[in-house]
Formats: structure tokens, sequence, C-alpha cells
């Protein structure tokens, strides 16, 4: 005969057990759950101004970084990608370009959480980069950068996914202002 500890062991294995089989079965099934977002970011400017990158740092061989500003024009529409499992998106505009010495760079311009589906159309104009945009080369001449933006899916129960919209056309880096060729 089992003694009461016994069975209220099998009963809560039993609970668990079937807990964690619901829970799979809702992770996986948010997966293949239809969605179609789509989002453009375009840059209306680009200035590169030269120095340093943080009045507290000093670097006594190079005083004068070049850094990027821009102004930037978002527009995206992630409503499909809500539904019953998720709890919020985390949405970032990326500049991706390659250098000589760096094939494949990336920085993210901006960024922000959204937490309701009410939220998820995006249409903003004249967002300013959140990040320093500076090259581990410290210059951008002769840099052509792609921007897009990219979304991570936060789940109440299951796997993380990613996504991002296709990259909008190349964009020049002037040169630094009072800098001539």
């Amino acid at each position: 005969m089992n003694s009461l500890q016994n069975r209220a062991n099998a009963v809560m294995a039993f609970s668990i057990s079937a807990i964690f089989c619901l829970l799979g079965a809702i992770a996986f099934s948010a997966l293949i759950i239809p969605s179609n977002p789509t989002g453009t970011v375009a840059l209306d400017s680009i200035k590169v101004v030269t120095g340093r990158y943080d009045k507290y740092w000093v670097d006594y061989k190079t005083r004068d970084n070049e850094f990027a500003n821009t102004i930037m024009r978002i527009d995206a529409d992630l409503t499909s990608l809500f539904h019953w499992n998720t709890k919020q998106l985390f949405v970032y505009a990326v500049a991706e370009y390659s250098t000589p010495t760096h094939p494949k760079n990336q920085i993210v311009l901006w960024d922000t959480i959204i937490k309701r589906k009410s939220k998820a159309m995006i249409r903003k104009k004249g967002v300013t980069n959140k990040y320093s945009l500076i090259d581990v080369n410290k210059k951008w001449t002769n840099v052509q950068a792609n921007v897009s933006i990219h979304w991570n899916i936060v789940p109440y129960v299951g796997f993380m996914t990613y996504g991002h919209s296709k990259a909008s056309e190349g964009y020049a880096f002037p040169l630094p202002s009072g800098i001539q060729n």
C-alpha cells in the first residue's frame, strides 16, 4: 500500500509533466503562426563630425574620431507579429556596411520596446540616432551603408524569434564638415 507521501509525489509528478507538455505545445504552435511584417528606414540626412568619443575619455594618439549623426524616417507595420503568445517586441534600426579591414559591420542606430499591438504601427520622422555611430577604423571615408529594421519577438512561453526587413539602398557617408578632398 502506498503512503500519503507517495501518492502526493505521483500526483505532483504527473501534474508537472502535463504542464510541461502543454507549455511545449504552446511554444511550438507559436512558431507556425503566419505573419507578414513590413518595415523601411530611410536616412534623410547623414552628417559626419570630428571629435572625441567622450569628454572624459582621453586618447592622446588620435584626438579626432569621426562620428556620424543621422536623421531617419521609420515606417513599419509589425501588428502581424502580435498573437496570443507575444509578450513584447524589441525593434531596432541597424546600419550594415563593409570596410577593407572588416567585411561585415553592424551598428544599432535606434531601438524601442513595443508591448501592445496598438503601438506596433511605427511611423516616425526626424528620428536621430540613439547610439554613437563610430567605426572601428575611426574614419567614415568611402563607406556605403544599408539600413534595415530588425525585431525580436519575446514570447510568454517558448523561443525568442528574430526577423528583419529588406535592407534599403546604400547610403554614402559624406566627408566631415570643413574637410575637402
